[in-house]
């Protein structure tokens, strides 16, 4: 399991390697950037439209989400926000970022789809206010993602030598 050992880094990688990894975050950030255009048409990317779209509104004769309906959203969300995430983990922590960074951006990720995943039930089962846990959720989901997608890149395709000269 080469790809694992400590020493291997996306700058000793060969050119395949970096384009599939480009191509990779590069379809995944056009499917960040659909999803946010999709929020925002839907809710406003607002407290009060994220109430009103899992909540329903009389003002738009809007009905509450049906548990069929977050049972059935949740479901695809629970098999491909992780796996696509884990992927992106894995390819940043190919870089040379310090190892903090590496775990913060990891626990940001993956706390960001938890909330992301939980958050509609609770607004709709116990409370609106969760729809700022699920605002923080996608705050969390997308900075991450910029962070993991921005530095891999960078050391790939813009960085010449290893920032660590004499690293072992």
């Amino acid at each position: 399991m080469r790809n694992f050992n400590t020493r291997f880094r996306l700058l000793d990688t060969d050119r395949q390697i970096r384009l599939a990894y480009t191509l990779f975050v590069s379809v995944i950030g056009i499917g960040f950037a659909f999803t946010l255009y999709w929020a925002y048409t839907m809710n406003g990317l607002s407290y009060n439209g994220v109430v009103t779209h899992y909540l329903g509104s009389d003002a738009t004769f809007g009905e509450p989400k049906s548990f069929h309906e977050l049972a059935e959203i949740t479901h695809f969300h629970l098999f491909t926000m992780p796996v696509v995430f884990l992927i992106l983990v894995h390819i940043f922590f190919l870089t040379m970022a310090p190892i903090w960074l590496k775990i913060t951006m990891a626990y940001v990720a993956f706390i960001g789809v938890g909330l992301d995943l939980l958050s509609p039930w609770l607004i709709r089962y116990v409370a609106e206010g969760f729809a700022l846990a699920l605002l923080l959720g996608d705050v969390f989901m997308i900075g991450s993602f910029v962070v993991m997608a921005a530095l891999p890149l960078y050391e790939m395709w813009i960085l010449k030598r290893r920032l660590m000269a004499n690293e072992d």
